[in-house]
């Protein structure tokens, strides 16, 4: 019976994932609210339910009372956050919402699946980051000069890049893991808690980038813009973090070709990567980032070392290909084979238990999310919104790329991690930061789209006004028709 019920809540939940994808990008098709309300009130009714078929099967086959208690306790955030969250702030975007919360209960079926104190730590921490973040939009309503401290942002994220130096084992110190020193322990005695500070400062560069070219775009500012990116990207790349170092440079061009409208400046970053990527072959050969140059081999030919460096990546494929379409199921698949996988290859067990069906559609709602952050951005009249928003949109969508990418094997393994769905403190804590500067950004854009509204409206009635009692009241030295007939 429990497999009979598994699979038929397993093409179900396909079917219902299919129709909420594709509302995802049928609701920017029309301007009319009342159908696009509609449209984000199924979605929701469709998040729940998808999210009720799984954790049904991961309960009936795991048989534990920590699903049924996990599940309730996601269930009750979620749809407080919905609720509250929507009635504070009503001129949020739905979609952003729907998807961010479609995301992170995805996350947190999966990581129950893998281990389920994975999915406990997931969901405290990004409760406890929820609760926190939901004050920026009102922050940015209440500050609107957050622009004019550019040179604040760009100090700040160089400093805090370079705390991963910091030596010893002391309260706070850097650690290296996966061949690269890229994280900051933060040790209490009692607890201690690993944080990865260039997912924050991809934040903190964003603001950077976009405030200095918000205030000019002149050949002199783009100067020091490009001067304080090197810099960040240099730091990164001695930390051996090259796949930091790509989503930083990928975030600077493109911000600044939106900025500054100038193919040639385009072409020039493009021209000084080549010479990069030149350069960085050169230090690959030299074994200086040797663990990169073992991910570029396997990337080339996983099969010549499957058992050892390749194992990885052929596991991951292995997975992928082995769940066909529908997938075998939840709890049916071997994750335990795939290595990191529930942080960097959270993708393949999905794809291998869900179905690459499934994980099409995934994709497919994180390129919604991408175009809703698009969206916020071509809405923004003020170029530092603008220049804001369209950052965050390239950050998240990149990340995503490096990450299926790396596990599909389309590009070497990045170690990035799927926004909102692989485990990790500072990926989720970052990327819920970033869903809500992007809302406080289209809250901005919204309350000032109305006050023009408003304004045209007041004019409007200002002249039909005018215009009536020009009408009714003749002019001065003209007696009216009637009353010179009568005169007559």
């Amino acid at each position: 019976m429990i497999t009979v019920i598994a699979t038929v809540a397993q093409y179900v939940s396909i079917i219902l994932l299919a129709i909420y994808g594709w509302l995802c990008f049928s609701i920017f098709k029309s301007t009319d609210k009342k159908w696009k309300e509609k449209k984000l009130t199924r979605q929701i009714v469709l998040i729940f339910s998808i999210h009720f078929l799984w954790y049904l099967v991961l309960f009936l086959k795991m048989g534990e009372m920590k699903v049924l208690i996990l599940y309730g306790c996601e269930i009750l955030v979620a749809v407080l956050y919905m609720v509250l969250y929507h009635r504070y702030y009503p001129n949020s975007s739905r979609l952003i919402t729907n998807n961010m919360c479609f995301l992170l209960l995805f996350g947190y079926t999966v990581l129950t699946r893998i281990n389920m104190n994975y999915a406990i730590r997931q969901f405290a921490i990004s409760t406890v980051t929820l609760l926190i973040v939901s004050f920026i939009p009102l922050i940015m309503l209440r500050y609107r000069n957050l622009r004019n401290y550019y040179y604040i942002y760009g100090v700040l994220g160089i400093l805090a890049l370079l705390t991963v130096f910091i030596p010893g084992e002391g309260f706070i110190h850097g650690l290296s893991a996966y061949g690269a020193r890229n994280w900051l322990a933060v040790d209490f005695g009692f607890a201690s808690i690993s944080v990865q500070p260039s997912e924050f400062v991809k934040i903190l560069f964003v603001f950077f980038v976009a405030s200095i070219l918000a205030k000019s775009t002149e050949f002199r500012q783009v100067v020091i813009a490009t001067a304080f990116a090197v810099t960040h990207m240099g730091v990164l790349v001695l930390e051996k973090d090259l796949g930091g170092a790509l989503i930083f440079f990928v975030i600077y061009v493109s911000i600044l070709y939106v900025a500054t409208r100038r193919p040639l400046y385009f072409f020039g970053c493009l021209g000084g990567a080549c010479a990069m990527g030149a350069l960085a072959f050169l230090l690959l050969k030299k074994q200086l980032f040797r663990h990169v140059m073992v991910r570029v081999n396997n990337w080339i030919d996983p099969w010549a070392d499957i058992n050892d460096g390749g194992y990885q990546i052929a596991q991951s494929l292995f997975a992928i290909g082995s769940g066909g379409w529908f997938g075998s199921g939840l709890c049916e698949g071997m994750p335990d084979s795939i290595p990191v996988r529930e942080s960097d290859f959270i993708f393949s067990v999905i794809a291998e238990e869900m179905g690459v069906l499934a994980a099409l559609i995934l994709i497919l709602i994180c390129f919604s999310v991408f175009i809703g952050f698009i969206d916020v951005s071509m809405k923004c009249k003020q170029s530092f919104y603008k220049n804001m928003a369209f950052g965050f949109a390239i950050c998240y969508i990149f990340q995503v790329l490096l990450n299926i990418g790396g596990v599909t094997k389309f590009i070497p393994s990045t170690g990035v991690t799927l926004p909102l769905v692989s485990y990790g403190l500072s990926s989720v804590a970052s990327t819920l930061i970033v869903f809500q500067i992007t809302q406080g950004i289209n809250i901005i854009t919204s309350k000032e789209a109305e006050k023009v509204e408003r304004e045209k409206e007041k004019i409007i009635a200002g002249a039909d006004s005018k215009g009536t009692e020009s009408k009714r009241v003749p002019a001065k030295g003209k007696a009216p028709k009637r009353a010179k007939q009568n005169s007559k």
